[in-house]
Order: structure tokens, then C-alpha cells, then sequence
């Protein structure tokens, strides 16, 4: 049986391929050395209170950063559950894909939200325990 294919948007892909890069590029050029400034070096601070400071900058940076990715995984899951279509109608796509009805829609939706969800609360644990071990730093220092 052949499935219809959705052809690839070289557009979308040039979208994707630039956003990666300004990801990359805010995280490296920007909050990196940002963090720099403000608490030195990574393990190498002038006392405790900055590298707690730095240690929960660090963590809620990369929360905001995985909200935005996490946010994106768990629209295009919880829309390809309410359509029973992936990839969603209407969706456009980096590469040539071939488009799944049903209960074959099914498994990347419930993937999709249940990764979301899982990275999310994997980070809000580090997160947690960055907070606890900022306490300890703190209170050696």
C-alpha cells in the first residue's frame, strides 16, 4: 500500500538550520560569557556565594532554554493526537515524509508528549537539586 508523501519545504529547512544556529549562537556568544562576567570562570569563582549564583543561572537558563523546545515537542504531539495525523495537516516538513493516519499516528504523538514531559522533569530535578547544592556552597562559604 502506498502511503502519500509530504513533499520537503526547503524554506522550513532553512528556517530550522538558521535557528539551530542563533541557538547555538545565543548560548555560546551570549549567556556563556554572560555568566562569565558576572561569576567567573566555572569553578574557578572568587568565593562560594558566586558559584552558587552561577550554578543557578546556569540551570535556569537551560529551563528557559528546554521550555521553548519542550513546548514546541509537546503543540506538535497534542496536535497530532487531536488529528490522528502525522505529521499534523498542514504542517510543513524539513524533509520528504510519508504521512501516517490512525492508530499509526498514534505512537510519535504519545512520544512526543511523553519526551516533553520527561525532559521537563528531568530539568525541574537537576534544577532542584542545583538549588540544594547552591545551599550547601553557601553555607560552607
Amino acid at each position: 500500500m502506498n502511503q502519500p508523501l509530504i513533499e520537503a519545504d526547503d524554506r522550513i529547512r532553512r528556517r530550522w538550520l538558521i535557528g539551530i544556529a542563533l541557538f547555538a549562537a545565543t548560548w555560546f556568544l551570549l549567556l556563556w560569557p554572560l555568566a562569565n562576567a558576572l561569576f567567573g570562570l566555572p569553578g574557578k569563582a572568587p568565593d562560594n556565594d558566586a558559584q552558587a549564583n552561577r550554578l543557578i543561572y546556569e540551570e535556569l537558563v537551560k529551563l528557559v532554554l528546554l521550555l521553548g523546545v519542550a513546548g514546541l515537542a509537546a503543540w506538535l504531539g497534542v496536535k497530532t493526537l487531536a488529528t490522528r495525523t502525522f505529521p499534523p495537516a498542514g504542517l510543513r516538513v524539513p524533509v520528504r515524509m510519508s504521512i501516517n493516519r490512525g492508530s499509526g499516528a498514534l505512537l510519535p504523538g504519545i512520544a512526543l508528549v511523553l519526551a516533553a514531559l520527561a525532559t521537563l522533569g528531568f530539568r525541574i530535578a537537576s534544577l532542584r537539586i542545583t538549588l540544594e547544592l547552591a545551599a550547601l556552597l553557601r553555607q560552607v562559604g
